[in-house]
């Protein structure tokens, strides 16, 4: 596994970026759809996710596999506009349908009943940076914190072979994740999901890329999560 770099990373982040109003209300609904992962009742690292789609009363969450150890229960704290910086609405025994270790990617199939939360689409295949360096944004939990959103420079796509064997394709960026960052959403222009923050290594940030991520939804049939 790509690990995280063992430095706390100085950077300022706010909720949302300065931007004009209808920007501002699009970070908003990002940052409703990506709930802090917690250790739930025993404790434990904070992470992020987010929520890609909702069918059947059921939220369906991409996360970093790292994120969700086998066998501990995680907690999913979702916070809208209203309630920021305190959390709204706590989930819980949501199950890993989907886990690849090779691009640090799971998928959560999390209980919501009749009331479901807030979604931020996956991009669609093509759909996604051809040109480097690329501008985009990423959401996710600094030190544990609430939702933040912060601008990213993508630098490329990179395949990158990990100790063992196992290799993945990724996004590099410029800005470097600091804990509690992992499992948050890279977001294209749009607002679309293209990638899922995975780790930082050599002063640079990891994502898994939007093809790992279609390849691991599609294989296991949860292709209705991107397709038209």
């Amino acid at each position: 596994m790509l690990p995280f770099i063992g430095f706390v990373l100085m950077v300022a982040f706010d909720p949302v970026a300065a931007a004009a109003p209808t920007a501002v209300d699009a970070q908003w609904a990002a940052l409703a759809a990506c709930p802090r992962v917690g250790g739930g009742p025993v404790g434990g690292t904070r992470a992020t996710a987010v929520c890609i789609g909702c069918k059947d009363c059921f939220a369906y969450l991409l996360t970093a596999a790292h994120a969700v150890p086998k066998g501990e229960p995680r907690a999913y704290e979702f916070f809208t506009r209203e309630s920021y910086p305190k959390v709204a609405r706590t989930l819980t025994h949501g199950e890993v349908v989907v886990r690849l270790a090779d691009p640090d990617l799971a998928l959560v199939k999390l209980p919501v009943g009749t009331t479901p939360v807030p979604v931020a689409r996956l991009a669609g295949p093509g759909a996604r940076p051809k040109r480097f360096p690329a501008a985009a944004a990423a959401v996710g939990c600094p030190r544990g914190d609430p939702p933040a959103w912060r601008a990213e420079k993508l630098i490329e796509k990179a395949f990158v072979r990990r100790p063992g064997g196992g290799a993945a394709f990724f996004w590099r960026s410029e800005g470097v994740p600091v804990g509690g960052m992992s499992g948050g959403p890279l977001l294209d222009a749009e607002g679309r999901v293209i990638g899922i923050c995975a780790a930082a290594q050599g002063g640079r940030g990891y994502f898994a890329h939007l093809d790992e991520i279609h390849y691991a939804l599609k294989q296991n049939g949860y292709d209705w999560l991107f397709a038209p």
